[in-house]
């Protein structure tokens, strides 16, 4: 490892770490915070979908609900901090010569330490109660994982970068995440009846396949692969495809811009 990469290793690092203890700094809960905003967001939906509406179907559905939701908060929150991660340090890009991308990963990454212990602790809780089915297939989950993370880190190269000369953008993401939100299959299934002429759509959505596709490796291998459930199953290039281009897009708007922070900040 050369030394310039190594130097850049140890800041993203250290970034990140800081970002992570700052996050619960002052909070009497601390981490525990990370675990009862996704809780308290499944008790709400399981409520409403499988005890009032008894929508709630398939197997082991309050595991593949907790899951969908745990995968979900990462990709909302992890994105949503990124948006002003370039814009909040103005005086250290001033000061201090870096890489800019640092900023990004470093807060990426301090958000994967809450959701990799969050994901971990699901498996435990869905081990001890029967409700994970684990085997060579689970596997496959780590993909997966890495798909999930190339992906929000493309939207959040992306977003800072334009955050740095429209402020907007921030409303307008949130706005958008809560849209994104009721199609991404985490309080139902692709395989599902009452989404059964959708499914062509929601597949496409990489959040969705994502989801979808993590619950049949660790929850339960009821729920197809979405590939399966597409009326083409060449179609699948779409979601991986999407995420691809959202890391090729972030990168290069975020070094188009990178030159320009400075004066607008």
């Amino acid at each position: 490892m050369s030394a310039a990469l190594a130097r850049n290793v140890n800041l993203t690092r250290e970034l990140a770490l800081t970002q992570f203890k700052l996050k619960y700094a002052g909070s009497a809960l601390g981490y525990v915070w990370s675990l009862v905003k996704p809780m308290m967001l499944f008790g709400v939906l399981y409520v409403i979908f499988e005890r009032l509406m008894h929508t709630g179907t398939g197997e082991n559905f309050p595991m593949q609900l907790l899951l969908g939701i745990v995968v979900w908060t990462f990709f909302a929150e992890t994105t949503g901090a990124a948006v002003s991660v370039v814009a909040s340090n103005g005086s250290l890009i001033k000061k201090a010569s870096f890489p800019r991308p640092i900023l990004v990963i470093a807060a990426t990454v301090a958000s994967s330490m809450s959701f990799l212990i969050n994901v971990v602790l699901v498996m435990v809780v869905g081990i001890a109660f029967q409700q994970m089915q684990l085997g060579w297939h689970s596997l496959l989950a780590i993909p997966l994982l890495v798909e999930l993370y190339v992906l929000v880190i493309g939207l959040s190269l992306f977003l800072s970068a334009l955050f740095v000369f429209y402020r907007d953008l921030g409303h307008i993401w949130e706005i958008s995440v809560q849209m994104l939100f009721w199609g991404s299959a985490i309080f139902f299934t692709l395989s599902g009846p009452t989404v059964a002429k959708y499914v062509k759509i929601i597949g496409l959505n990489p959040m969705a396949q994502i989801i979808e596709d993590l619950r049949h490796a660790l929850v339960t291998t009821t729920v197809p692969w979405t590939a399966s459930l597409l009326e083409d199953q060449w179609l699948i290039i779409v979601p991986f495809a999407l995420v691809g281009i959202s890391l090729a897009l972030g990168m290069f708007v975020f070094r188009r811009l990178e030159p320009r922070f400075a004066e607008y900040l």
